[in-house]
């Protein structure tokens, strides 16, 4: 893949969020009245090691979830600004797979459906499909974070393009088969899904195993740069899974710090890697 291909993904990316973050901001008036009912009718708390240990201690905030989604946004519009300034003219194979990753967090906005359903009124079934796409989102992702790790531990650069293609007909076709109640949401506003435990632990194995693929780049690359990327992807997957599933502000806060801090060692420490290529 040409570096000017690689960068149109960059661009995209940047003009997505852009326009998922003015679209949020253009609604927020009439969306922020509608949490506190939304979230007291939730079916259950929002799912994950950490809420769950929040939940046991600190109540549903209903203002969170918003913020959240609006954070992760937020957070995807400036990684992929600064992915695309560091990395416009250098060629580096595993960042195009963590702008993917970085990237993700925008498919947060499937959760703003919800209270736009109680506002326009749309068919339940678009709250199905919506769900199906914040899936796909959020597991592509995972798996775009361990081929950027399999990457920098030598993973053939040429296949870039195929790489990208198999995760996203994977992803497609196990967000498809999910079972969804269109009816239940959790606190976060994501919708139900039957399998959805099932899936989050294997979201959890993929990324630690990433995080500990870029260990293994150090040895095989020989860079103790690698050694800072690897705790740095880590945070930054653990910020994000804290970040989507806040619905409270004791998650929201680390989780924004977690995803923000981990994005910036590893943009800034494969810079350095490259900057003298």
């Amino acid at each position: 893949m040409t570096l000017s291909q690689r960068n149109r993904y960059f661009k995209a990316g940047i003009v997505l969020s852009s326009a998922c973050l003015a679209g949020l901001l253009s609604q927020a008036a009439r969306l922020l009245p509608l949490y506190p009912g939304l979230v007291a009718g939730a079916a259950r708390r929002a799912p994950g090691l950490f809420q769950q240990l929040a939940a046991r201690h600190f109540p549903a905030v209903p203002q969170t979830p918003f913020a959240s989604a609006s954070a992760a946004i937020a957070c995807a519009l400036a990684a992929s600004i600064l992915i695309f300034v560091f990395f416009e003219k250098t060629h580096a194979p595993e960042i195009l797979f963590f702008g993917l990753f970085a990237l993700s967090p925008v498919f947060e906005t499937i959760r703003f459906m919800v209270p736009l359903r109680a506002i326009y009124g749309f068919p339940v079934l678009f709250l199905v499909f919506g769900a199906r796409i914040l899936f796909f989102g959020r597991f592509s992702g995972a798996l775009a974070l361990f081929a950027s790790s399999i990457y920098a531990a030598g993973f053939e650069p040429q296949k870039q393009g195929t790489v990208v293609f198999a995760i996203a007909i994977a992803t497609l076709i196990i967000s498809l088969g999910i079972p969804v109640d269109a009816l239940s949401w959790d606190t976060s506003l994501a919708m139900i899904s039957v399998y959805g435990e099932i899936f989050r632990r294997a979201e959890a194995a993929i990324l630690v195993i990433a995080a500990l693929t870029f260990f293994v780049a150090a040895y095989t690359r020989g860079s103790a740069d690698y050694l800072i990327i690897a705790p740095g992807a880590l945070f930054a997957a653990l910020g994000r899974n804290l970040l989507i599933g806040a619905d409270t502000w004791i998650t929201l806060v680390p989780g924004v710090v977690f995803l923000c801090a981990g994005i910036w060692v590893v943009i800034a420490r494969l810079h350095r890697v490259y900057l003298w290529l």
